[in-house]
């Protein structure tokens, strides 16, 4: 009797068993992609932090419209060029608009979705500021919609291999996938849209330019090292099968020591190869690229080889950043530094400091130096891809100067000129609690100068129009019964003198900048 109820029942143990299995995959993979979806959120404090104030708004709502417009752009087109079925080894061939899509599908769309916006977010920090809203929504669309699903069609399908995966190409969590891709499309961005005004002297030399909340980058900054410990555990992809929970927590272990070891080396190296202060900021920026380098291997590293490919990640972000500032790139979140150098080290270091399949561990076969050979074919593939519809995408809008600010909503900011909003309106300081009522906001002014006049005539009191000005400057005022003063003039680099004041004419200054003067009044 036994026997024969054990027979009956274990069909429907075996179903029950089949069921909770692909549930609690579909859990796991929709549980991290929650935790990485948060990681939109960690780039907007992290950018907005280390923006100008008069740019809060604008770049808050451009990460928003990252997972927005992405969400969109990866349902109708993005997830068919990187998973739909019936595709080749180059794209995907199915599934556009979720046409036929099974329900099954619906939990790996989610989490590959939030990798696509990641890839697409990266870009917003290197062309922060400066970046037309239109030109936005276009990149973010071709970025999440055609860049990056058929890398991660390469790279990760293995139901319609693509030509990496089929090759052995080795990158568990995106290194080249979505960072060494998303980087390169910011290099590209950052060089085609120019620096900010003022970001770089006559010589070439950086001035500083920091954002206005240290604090703001600091809450963004630890969102990021917390959603990689999803970016990376969840790439395992299932919970149920054998050693599916230890492979987890050795990805999330490791990715906790290569950022460990990444920011302390660059907090050391910015501290005595600049002979300057220990930098936060950059310490921070060297935590998350040693993240991103131990996506591709995090899975396979022994924690001592966490530990090495962190301190090579944190080189490489420091020596990429020198890099940038001499070529005079504005990246204001060092976007190419983080997720483009520390990118590249990540694939290249999978193969090498993979313990049981890598070149330190079984270095004396075949087998390692192929995937080492595999995994830089895939990375020159990937940068030469991104970067040419890169080109593609930001040329033309350079081009038909769609793609950036003009000078005076640079000079004003983007938020109250194109959102309406400001970050930190002054009307919120009016406590009338306090006897401050509201008619004790300061006035701002703003006008456009002849320059070649001594005391700087506004255009209209100096009998020339405004087309006649060759040497004109925006003056500012600000007054206020308990407020502050402020004025902006335009001053001569070599003396630093206004030139209205100094013995220099507009016409001889050809190397002038806007200097902002701030008085605060008792």
């Amino acid at each position: 009797m036994s026997a024969i109820t054990t027979m009956e029942t274990t069909p429907i143990v075996s179903n029950s068993l089949n069921v909770l299995t692909i549930n609690m995959d579909s859990f796991f993979l929709i549980v991290n992609g929650f935790i990485i979806f948060f990681m939109q959120g960690g780039f907007s404090f992290l950018e907005a932090g280390s923006v100008r104030s008069k740019n809060t708004v604008n770049i808050l709502i451009k990460n928003m419209l990252d997972a927005l417009i992405g969400g969109l752009a990866y349902w109708a087109i993005g997830w068919g060029c990187a998973y739909g079925p019936g595709g080749n080894g180059f794209i995907g061939g199915s599934q556009f608009f979720s046409y036929n899509m099974p329900d099954s599908s619906y939990s790996p769309w989610f989490f590959q979705f939030v990798f696509a916006a990641t890839a697409a977010t990266i870009v917003s920090g290197s062309i922060a500021e400066r970046c037309r809203f239109p030109a936005y929504f276009f990149y973010s669309i071709a970025i999440t919609g055609l860049v990056y699903p058929p890398v991660s069609h390469w790279a990760w399908d293995s139901d319609t291999p693509g030509w990496l995966n089929g090759m052995g190409y080795q990158d568990f969590a995106g290194s080249g996938v979505v960072h060494l891709l998303g980087g390169t499309c910011a290099l590209v961005g950052c060089m085609m849209i120019g620096p900010r005004t003022g970001r770089f002297d006559n010589k070439g030399n950086p001035k500083d330019m920091p954002g206005h909340s240290v604090p703001l980058a600091a809450l963004g900054g630890f969102i990021l090292l917390f959603g990689f410990l999803a970016f990376n555990g969840g790439s395992q992809g299932s919970i149920s099968n054998d050693g599916d929970a230890n492979a987890v927590a050795r990805a999330v272990v490791n990715t906790i020591l290569g950022g460990c070891s990444s920011g302390l080396t660059v907090l050391f190296l910015s501290r005595f190869a600049n002979g300057a202060h220990w930098s936060y900021l950059l310490t921070l920026n060297g935590a998350l690229t040693g993240m991103v380098a131990l996506c591709a291997g995090c899975d396979a590293y022994q924690p001592w080889g966490a530990i090495v490919v962190g301190v090579i990640g944190g080189s490489a972000y420091f020596i990429c950043h020198k890099v940038m500032l001499w070529c005079q790139f504005d990246d204001p979140l060092d976007a190419v530094a983080v997720h483009g150098a520390g990118g590249l080290v990540g694939v290249i270091c999978a193969p090498i400091f993979a313990w049981e399949s890598g070149i330190v561990g079984v270095g004396d076969t075949v087998a390692p130096w192929e995937t080492l050979g595999i995994n830089l074919l895939g990375a020159v593939a990937i940068i030469a891809w991104s970067a040419a519809l890169s080109f593609l995408i930001f040329y033309p809008l350079h081009y038909f100067n769609q793609l950036r600010i003009n000078l005076d909503t640079e000079m004003k900011g983007n938020d109250l000129i194109k959102h309406g909003e400001a970050a930190y309106p002054a009307e919120s300081w009016v406590e009338i609690q306090y006897n401050k009522p509201e008619k004790m906001v300061s006035t701002v002014s703003y006008s456009i100068r002849d320059a070649t006049t001594a005391p700087g005539i506004p255009i209209n009191m100096s009998g020339k129009e405004e087309g006649q000005v060759n040497h004109g400057y925006i003056a500012h005022s600000q007054s206020g019964m308990k407020g502050a003063t402020e004025s902006y003039s335009v001053r001569d680099v070599t003396t630093a003198i206004p030139i209205n004041v100094g013995e220099k004419g507009a016409v001889q200054v050809t190397n002038g900048y806007y200097s902002h003067d701030y008085m605060p009044r008792d």
